[in-house]
């Protein structure tokens, strides 16, 4: 579903081996950029550059349904990155119904890195974790309204990840660790 590409396929024709057919099978790209993690490009757009249809909502829809369908059959593969990338996407095309955000690429940018950590706070469960991921790890310019806007929304994922209560325990992640003596 996220990457077909043509391939190039050698026949050899008759008893001889001097005449070789070349036949190229179609192309279809359904969602390339849906194929890793996400994190790396990610860190690419707030840097400044621009990669259209990345954050888009094909690679939205593609990505999601890939996340779901991994998660639910057990795979042992990281959801963390494409968490980072459904939230930018989703940061990116709410941007699009204001034109303040819309046509202002570093407010824009800012809104990207705020659902960069509100993506990592839903896939640890840890709102500061979220924050500093955004400070350290994604943006390269991060002034304090735009860590005031990425707390806000990592709490927000937090508490609505809280709320939903995914796995049915109460717990933010499926594999929480408690502690049953305290610390003095």
């Amino acid at each position: 579903m996220v990457v077909r590409t043509s391939t190039r396929v050698t026949v050899a024709s008759g008893s001889t081996s001097s005449s070789v057919e070349t036949r190229i099978s179609p192309t279809l790209k359904v969602a390339y950029y849906g194929a890793g993690s996400g994190i790396p490009e990610v860190k690419s757009i707030l840097a400044g550059f621009v990669i259209h249809g990345f954050l888009g909502v094909r690679i939205l829809v593609v990505k999601t349904f890939g996340l779901i369908l991994c998660c639910a059959s057990g795979i042992m593969a990281g959801k963390e990155g494409p968490m980072v990338q459904i939230a930018s996407s989703l940061g990116n095309i709410s941007t699009r119904i204001f034109d303040k955000y819309f046509k202002n690429e570093a407010k824009k940018r800012e809104i990207i890195s705020a659902s960069a950590a509100a993506g990592v706070s839903v896939a640890f469960g840890a709102p500061i974790g979220g924050v500093l991921f955004s400070l350290e790890e994604v943006s390269y310019f991060f002034p304090n309204k735009t860590m005031l806007r990425s707390l806000t929304c990592a709490l927000v994922a937090a508490l609505v990840l809280k709320a939903y209560n995914p796995f049915g325990t109460g717990k933010l992640v499926l594999f929480q660790t408690t502690y049953d003596i305290d610390y003095q």
